[in-house]
Parts: C-alpha cells; structure tokens; sequence
C-alpha cells in the first residue's frame, strides 16, 4: 500500500445534504508529485462517507479504481500510527560516524517527520480499505490520532443507525 499525504480532511457528524459527512483527499507525497497533483495526474486517493455507503478511490499513473460500499456493509473501522524507529536509529548511527550531533538530529528529525498514520475500514467480506498517511509540509495538513478516531466514530455511529 502507498503511503499518501492529506489534501483535505472535512468530518462531521452533522446532517449534510447531497455532501459526504467524511471527506478526505490524499495524494502521493513529495514535491514532484505535487506539481503533478497540480495537473491532475498525481497518484490519489479518496474516502466519502454517506450515512448509506462509502466511496473509497484509488489512481495512479497506471490507473484507478473506485469501490462502492454500502454502510451496512461495513464491519469495522481502524485506525492507527507507526512510527520508524528502526529507520531513524539507523539514520543516526550513519550519520553520527562523522559528527555525533548531526547524526542525532537527522535521527530525531526522520523520527518525527515521517510518521505514517492509517485509517479504514473493513468490509463483510473481508476487504480492508485503507489511507496510510504522512504529515504533509506543502498543503500543511496535520492530522492525528484524534482526527481520525473522529472519522471511525462516524463509520460507526451510522453503521448503529442501521441495525
């Protein structure tokens, strides 16, 4: 699964007419792949969620696709983080063999830059469909653990509305 940096995050619980309660845009990070977003060829992905169903998309420079899943549907929702530890020990130990406070500084920094969040959600049959994220510096995006237990809250609060 690619990793994405957010575009746009909109969540409320509230009733919305003909608009998405959940809306979140994702795009392939980097600087390049920004300046591809700008036209309209990035890698994306996408989640609407409806009190009936969720659309979740996915492109590429290859292609795309698009699943329609009705809430009821839904079995649960995830969310999570991970943080690359191994990699930034890493990164510290190479770069503190030629200056020991350089070497900590890019570890720390690669530590806390490059947390990678997850949410998603699973379907009846199995199908596990999902935004893996990173704090995106350009659009200036911070989402957190918070921001998307929020959004599983909604999944779940009309999946309850349901049955």
């Amino acid at each position: 699964m690619s990793t994405y940096v957010i575009k746009s995050w909109h969540c409320t619980l509230e009733p919305q007419q003909d608009k998405p309660n959940i809306e979140i845009h994702g795009r392939a990070g980097g600087l390049l792949s920004w300046l591809l977003a700008l036209l309209g060829i990035s890698p994306i992905v996408s989640i609407h969620v409806y009190p009936d169903r969720v659309l979740f998309e996915q492109g590429s420079l290859a292609g795309s696709f698009r699943r329609i899943i009705p809430i009821s549907k839904v079995s649960s929702t995830f969310y999570g983080y991970r943080k690359p530890w191994k990699e930034a020990v890493a990164l510290g130990i190479l770069f503190g063999v030629f200056t020991f406070g350089v070497g900590a500084i890019v570890g720390i920094v690669y530590y806390f830059l490059k947390k990678t969040m997850s949410l998603g959600f699973v379907e009846d049959s199995g199908v596990a469909s999902s935004i893996d994220f990173q704090r995106s510096v350009i659009e200036g995006q911070r989402i957190d653990e918070q921001k998307a237990r929020e959004a599983c809250e909604i999944i779940e609060a009309f999946l309850k509305a349901r049955t």
